[in-house]
């Protein structure tokens, strides 16, 4: 029985990674391509180098954590999507509360935490709709994508299809476009500021052992009752799958954000 128990948690903790793994694995470059880029933009033009895209990346950021808490139903006991006068240089934020009780609540608070990445991917993909209509339907391709197969074959595919994407947004049409331009500035804008806050990290982790005790308990109850829930999380999975693809857009502009701050910092 005790054999058994390890399985059944190694096989949570491998779950619990499909489940979230995919998400934490964006949120932490993001974090590292913004830290990086603050460093530059401050050290080129001090904090109002930041406020330039604040204005419009800290509404949307806050954006995501305020869906995600009407989505998991927590109360919203106070917040502010932008405010370049605070004294502690904090730019926007969402305070909430929740029913400790409620297994459901509790696991949203890893998905409040992660709510940036969604808000800034879903912002970058609708701007792109309506600004480079030719180039968001090569983000089509990205539906095609087959989550069944080996890892590392979708690894190849997904950067195979963002390189592809790429080259259609920097095509030479697009650069002679003003469409382009308002899109490459508000996309730098909304790609600076969808990294997670020490508070956002906080928060999802706690959901994040919630979603892990869940899973093992479920696997528990599976074991006693000689079930199999693996088609489940595979279905999870894919479903994870497409948020990398489709997240790597913002990693791409994350990375075109920190190349532009080392250039002007050195510049500078």
């Amino acid at each position: 029985m005790e054999n058994a128990f390890l399985v059944v948690f190694r096989a949570s903790l491998l779950e619990t990674f499909y489940v979230t793994g995919y998400l934490i694995l964006v949120g932490l470059i993001l974090g590292l391509l913004e830290n990086r880029a603050n460093f530059y933009t401050q050290g080129a033009f001090g904090r109002k180098g930041i406020l330039v895209t604040s204005w419009i990346g800290t509404p949307i950021h806050e954006f995501g954590h305020l869906l995600m808490c009407y989505i998991f139903r927590h109360k919203i006991t106070k917040f502010k999507l932008f405010s370049s006068k605070a004294k502690d240089g904090t730019l926007g934020y969402v305070n909430h509360s929740w029913n400790s009780k409620s297994l459901y609540q509790n696991i949203g608070n890893f998905f409040i935490g992660m709510g940036p990445i969604f808000s800034g991917t879903a912002a970058l993909v609708i701007g792109m709709h309506l600004l480079l209509p030719d180039s968001f339907a090569r983000v089509a391709d990205y539906l095609t994508l087959e989550p069944s197969q080996p890892d590392k074959y979708i690894m190849a595919k997904i950067f195979a299809l963002n390189a592809g994407l790429f080259q259609s947004i920097f095509s030479v049409e697009n650069l002679i476009s003003l469409n382009f331009w308002i899109y490459f500035a508000l996309a730098i804008a909304i790609s600076s500021h969808m990294a997670l806050s020490k508070e956002d990290l906080k928060g999802a982790g706690r959901g994040l052992i919630t979603i892990f005790t869940f899973i093992l308990l479920v696997n528990l109850v599976a074991l006693i009752l000689n079930a199999n829930f693996s088609g489940l999380f595979a279905n999870i999975l894919d479903l994870n799958v497409y948020i990398l693809a489709f997240s790597m857009i913002s990693i791409v502009f994350s990375s075109i954000r920190l190349v532009l701050s080392v250039f002007a910092y050195y510049l500078v």
